[in-house]
C-alpha cells in the first residue's frame, strides 16, 4: 500500500467532509473543488486513472457551479448542464467500454449524482443528491484500493447526514436557475 495517495485521500476526505458543514452554497462549492484536486492526485498516484478523469470532469462542473449567477452561465445554464452530464457520461462509457470493468460504472454514476448536486440553489438539495452519490464512490474507492477514501466515503454519509439534521428547518429549492 502506498502510504502518499492513501495521506493525499486522507486531506480529501476531510476538505469534502468540511465542506457539508458549510452553511453557506458558495463555500461548500469551493471547498468541494479543492477536494476534487487532491482527489485528482490520489488517483493518479495510485493508477486509478478513471477516478482522476472524473474527478477532473467534475471539478470543471463545480468551477461552472459555483459560477451560476454570471450572466454567461445564468443565460446558458440548462444547456451547460446537459453539455456536462453529456461528456461525463461519453466519455464514462469510453473508459468503461476501453477498461472492460463495470469498476468504473460506479464512479461514473456517482461523479454524475455529485455534479449534479451542486447546481441547485438550495443547500439541503446538494446534500441530498451528494448523499446519494457516496455509495457509488465507496465502491469505487474500495476496489481501487484508495481505503482513505472509501472510509472517506462512509465519513461523508455521516457528515451530510449530520448537516441535513443540523439544516433540518431548511426547506429545499431545487432549481438550478
Amino acid at each position: 500500500m502506498k502510504i502518499l495517495p492513501q495521506i493525499i485521500g486522507l486531506l480529501a476526505v476531510a476538505t469534502f467532509l468540511f465542506s457539508y458543514q458549510l452553511k453557506k452554497r458558495s463555500n461548500i462549492i469551493l471547498l468541494n473543488t479543492i477536494s476534487r484536486c487532491l482527489y485528482i492526485l490520489q488517483y493518479l498516484l495510485l493508477g486509478a486513472f478513471s477516478g482522476a478523469v472524473f474527478d477532473i470532469l467534475a471539478a470543471i462542473s463545480s468551477v461552472f457551479a459555483g459560477k451560476k449567477h454570471m450572466p454567461f452561465i445564468k443565460k446558458n445554464i440548462k444547456t451547460i448542464v446537459i453539455t456536462i452530464n453529456f461528456c461525463v457520461l461519453v466519455t464514462g462509457i469510453i473508459i468503461a467500454f476501453s477498461n472492460r470493468s463495470i469498476l468504473d460504472l460506479f464512479a461514473l454514476t456517482g461523479v454524475l449524482l455529485e455534479i449534479n448536486a451542486l447546481w441547485p440553489t438550495d443547500e439541503k438539495a446538494i446534500r441530498l443528491i451528494s448523499l446519494l452519490a457516496a455509495p457509488f464512490w465507496f465502491t469505487y474507492n474500495f476496489l481501487s484500493c484508495a481505503y482513505g477514501s472509501s472510509l472517506g466515503n462512509v465519513f461523508t454519509i455521516v457528515s451530510i447526514a449530520i448537516a441535513m439534521i443540523r439544516y433540518k428547518n431548511l426547506k429545499p429549492n431545487t432549481n438550478i436557475e
